[in-house]
């Protein structure tokens, strides 16, 4: 690969990491608003029925009620897509940092993943018998030391509640 390969590569990965973040950003400040304008509604909605608390019926107040729950859904849903959007973000650029360092230190990269492999066609795998009895024993030992660990527990607790007795009969 040449430098001028490397150096498009780069560039270009570089103008993807921007464009998302642009993109993230414009989302944002879109959703931003639109809890803004929801939350404006529904003070003036507040505001609106306030003056006419004496005269409500049940139906407006399940209406208002459906009206600030159906708000509450949209935030959440704002709030979900918000952390989506962030998380993919992060993953973009983990991605396109991982592509730059791969691309920059190609043959060192190149050489540890022979290396890998290499030593990988050395291990000595354990046969499926094996490794079958291997589970068993490590299964067995943790619930007895689990169980173990419990019956300490009803002890301590046991004791320690005993103690309080004692104790508090003595006063």
């Amino acid at each position: 690969m040449t430098i001028t390969t490397k150096r498009s590569l780069i560039a270009l990965l570089l103008s993807l990491v921007l464009v998302v973040s642009l993109f993230t950003v414009s989302v944002f400040a879109a959703t931003t608003e639109s809890v803004s304008d929801n939350e404006t509604e529904t003070t003036e909605n507040v505001s609106d029925s306030s003056e006419s608390e004496s005269g409500k019926t049940e139906e407006t107040k399940k209406e208002e009620s459906k009206k600030e729950e159906t708000t509450t859904e949209n935030k959440e849903a704002v709030e979900t897509r918000n952390t989506l959007i962030i998380n993919s973000v992060i993953i973009v650029c983990i991605v396109a940092i991982a592509a730059v360092l791969i691309i920059r230190f190609r043959t060192k990269v190149v050489a540890f993943l022979r290396s890998v492999k290499s030593e990988l066609k050395k291990i000595v795998w354990s046969s499926k018998e094996n490794t079958r009895k291997s589970f068993i024993v490590v299964v067995v030992v943790a619930l007895a030391v689990a169980f173990a660990i419990f019956l300490m527990d009803t002890a301590f607790e046991k004791g320690i509640a005993f103690l309080t007795e004692i104790v508090s009969s003595w006063r």
